[in-house]
């Protein structure tokens, strides 16, 4: 039985020039098709941001030149590859495009099947991901592919898209101003998200799309905007940092009824649990990642509660930013002082590294009951600080064991650069 395809399907543009925004991306492909020179490329960006609707339109020019095979890299892998690859060998065969949707779902030896079938001129690859390809796909495969990375509508070329969609139901549908200015800051970016709304409604027989009609089907407070986004999480990690968890929770859950992306949420407070608690409570941001990797796995709402049961945590917990501050003052220096690590440090790989001296010195310090007084700075910085721990929480007992370690080689005062938080 074959279904009806889902509405962002329909709408899914047919050639390069019917790509909603991304106008930079479109100029590069379209030269690709007038020089019928395709090359492998990766595109990246959230979900419904319109990656497979860029690979969707450019295949769909190329289809007259090239063989196009597309999979799922979360359901297929080393098997279809190789079918792909073996696939119409003879003397009139295409060129072939392998689109591969998801593609950091594929592990690293699925990766390296792609990587011998470029290499080998076998395939094109047009792959589509959700995550960074810096982390997620070999650097061998990604060094012999484009990156390009999605990036949210402007203004006018959301009323494009929202043209478009009206057009595809014409003259049926009409969208109010408001209610276009709803769905964009409910769906965050998810151009999917808000043509399954218009679908809905439209299925339900309604003309007008009206702020009243979102209201039946949409949870949201029409009054969270762009700048309640940036000032709500500003007093949500402010109010945190300052150990008053009643605030903090309810700007939270203002957030969350408001259609915030749990995830926004979630890493905002991966960062004050390094930022502004860092070693007073080491247990911080275990808790908080924890709350991230849960509310990753469970979605809304039920990923209140892990938030919730973070946000109180970490509010409760004694304040430090003495990580944030040692690196900022390590950084700084680095970049006004010239740096070279000491040849005791570096690992002589050859006899002649060791008879000029490399690794000779270095002693190992679980040789010596675990610590050496000795330092590992550079020539001359032996005794520069960059971290100063406070006498707070669990760093009080980190400063009394460095004190105890290095005394009278350094000293871990509580005198330090402090740095200020851009929330």
């Amino acid at each position: 039985m074959t279904g009806i395809k889902p509405l962002y399907e329909q709408l899914r543009p047919l050639k390069i020039e019917d790509i909603v925004g991304n106008s930079q991306v479109k100029k590069i492909l379209k030269n690709w098709v007038n020089a019928k020179r395709p090359r492998s490329f990766i595109i990246w960006g959230p979900p419904g941001s319109g990656k497979s609707s860029i690979i969707s339109a450019l295949t769909k020019e190329l289809e007259r030149d090239y063989s196009v095979f597309s999979f799922s890299g979360a359901l297929e892998g080393t098997k279809k590859i190789k079918e792909i690859l073996s696939a119409g060998e003879n003397l009139f065969s295409k060129q072939k495009i392998l689109f591969v949707d998801e593609v950091h779902r594929l592990n690293r030896a699925e990766q390296d099947t792609l990587l011998l079938g470029i290499e080998k001129g076998e395939i094109i690859l047009f792959g589509a991901t959700t995550e960074n390809p810096a982390v997620t796909i070999n650097p061998a495969l990604l060094s012999r592919l484009l990156v390009f990375k999605t990036i949210l509508l402007k203004d006018e070329e959301y009323e494009d898209f929202f043209l478009r969609t009206e057009n595809f139901f014409n003259p049926k549908i009409k969208i109010s101003q408001e209610a276009r200015k709803v769905m964009i800051q409910y769906s965050n970016g998810d151009l999917r998200r808000i043509i399954n709304i218009i679908e809905s409604l439209a299925q339900n027989n309604t003309d007008n799309i009206d702020t009243s009609d979102l209201r039946s089907i949409v949870d949201i407070n029409t009054s969270y905007n762009e700048d309640d986004k940036y000032n709500f999480i500003s007093a949500y990690i402010k109010s945190m940092r300052a150990s008053d968890p009643d605030a903090a929770l309810l700007y939270l859950s203002y957030m969350l009824e408001n259609g915030e992306d749990p995830m926004y949420i979630a890493r905002r407070m991966v960062l004050l649990s390094c930022e502004d608690i860092g070693l007073a409570d080491p247990q911080a941001i275990t808790v908080a990642v924890s709350a991230m990797t849960a509310t990753q796995n469970i979605g809304y709402p039920e990923c209140y509660l892990p938030l919730a049961h973070a946000t109180l945590y970490l509010s409760s917990m004694p304040k430090s930013n003495s990580v944030n501050t040692a690196y900022v003052n390590a950084r700084e220096f680095m970049q006004n002082n010239p740096v070279h690590v000491p040849p005791k440090l570096i690992n002589a790989v050859n006899k002649l590294m060791e008879k000029q001296g490399y690794g000779v010195q270095y002693k190992y310090p679980h040789s010596y009951n675990g610590f050496i007084k000795e330092s590992c700075m550079p020539q001359g910085l032996e005794n520069k600080i960059f971290f100063s721990p406070k006498e707070i929480g669990f760093e009080k007992k980190i400063k009394e064991r460095l004190e105890l370690l290095w005394d009278g080689l350094k000293k871990y005062t509580d005198s330090r650069k402090d740095t200020n938080s851009p929330l």
